[in-house]
């Protein structure tokens, strides 16, 4: 039941089988890269030095994952949340609203409608975010089963 209420939230964002084409995008101080064609990701992970980082890449949508819940969630235009760590391994489904992430490190990226964010770093320094265009940030929250694939694929050398 809940698989399908993912599915249906990728679905009615537009995404499923088709190629998320926004430009470049901004990733670790500003270098600009595309990923190949697919649904756009970003994994937000803490690594060993406690500090969240991001990786880009895409969804694998032949993986499937075992999920324990669906929440969402609307923020109004020109938004903000400071420093904070994801209370749980979840996917981040945007369905509108422009958003530039940043980690303590200075890595940035921007999630665009149709975007997914893997958000895994629940310890350390944590992200921020904010809204960067006239539109509220709608999302869905899809709670991953501890120790579930996760479907991302970083893309090469990424």
């Amino acid at each position: 039941m809940l698989r399908a209420a993912a599915a249906a939230v990728v679905v009615a964002a537009g995404v499923v089988g088709t190629s998320v084409d926004a430009g470049p995008v901004a990733v670790t101080g500003g270098e600009s890269s595309s990923v190949r064609p697919g649904i756009r990701a970003y994994k937000l992970y803490t690594g060993p030095d406690h500090v969240t980082h991001v990786l880009e890449g895409t969804i694998d949508e032949k993986d499937r994952t075992d999920v324990i819940a669906i929440h969402f969630k609307e923020t109004p235009a020109h938004s903000a949340e400071d420093w904070h760590v994801s209370p749980e391994l979840q996917y981040v489904i945007t369905l509108s609203g422009t958003l530039e992430f940043t980690t303590r490190d200075g890595e940035t990226f921007v999630v665009r409608p149709g975007d997914v964010v893997l958000s895994e770093d629940n310890v350390g320094t944590g992200h921020k975010w904010r809204l960067i265009d006239d539109q509220p940030w709608r999302r869905a929250y899809v709670a991953l089963r501890p120790g579930a694939s996760d479907s991302f694929v970083a893309k090469p050398g990424g």
